[in-house]
């Protein structure tokens, strides 16, 4: 099995689900400006979620550099990530179509949430399947966002429990977060 093959395969799933998501953005049923600030929410959720994908995306590539070839087991993991990324524009549909909702937020939150955890099972996987000496900071290369990105979905559901009115606005912060942790990593 060819490791560029599979990592070709996933650029293309990535870039359905992010179609996909764009597809699913509607416009208002009046065009004013009232009809366009009721659509923000679904703008704000489509906007985290495709940063999102845009930054695992980078990862991802430079996760796959570590990679000498590709075994059986890194492309079940590669498959269940997959899996689970495949859910996001579900999720992203659900907490833009009812944005005040806290079972939406939950859903989203859940699907992001298990997204991450396949991250790590399939970055722990390919580390492990690598016969590299690996430097630490390349070892940190998959784990570098999954463990602040957990804090903040646990942190955007807490809030949005015991404040709903945040609810709406729980991606916008999403979107904050992404850009400022992509920003700062970069330097």
């Amino acid at each position: 099995m060819d490791k560029k093959r599979i990592e070709a395969f996933s650029d293309a799933i990535l870039a359905i689900i992010v179609t996909i998501m764009a597809l699913e953005l509607q416009l208002p049923k009046e065009l004013t400006l009232s009809g366009f600030v009721g659509i923000l929410p679904m703008v704000f959720v489509y906007i985290a979620s495709f940063l999102q994908i845009m930054t695992v995306w980078l990862y991802y590539h430079e996760l796959f550099q570590l990679l000498d070839q590709m075994t059986f087991r890194v492309f079940v993991a590669n498959s269940v990530w997959l899996l689970t990324a495949s859910l996001v524009p579900l999720a992203t549909r659900a907490v833009g179509q009812y944005s005040g909702s806290f079972s939406a937020l939950l859903f989203y939150i859940l699907i992001l949430g298990l997204w991450d955890v396949a991250w790590v099972i399939m970055a722990t996987v390919l580390l492990k399947s690598t016969s590299r000496q690996l430097s630490l900071d390349d070892k940190r290369i998959p784990y570098r966002w999954a463990k602040l990105y957990a804090v903040q979905l646990l942190v955007i559901l807490l809030v949005g429990y015991l404040v709903p009115s945040f609810i709406p606005f729980g991606p916008l912060l999403m979107i904050v977060n992404v850009i400022y942790g992509f920003l700062s990593d970069r330097k």
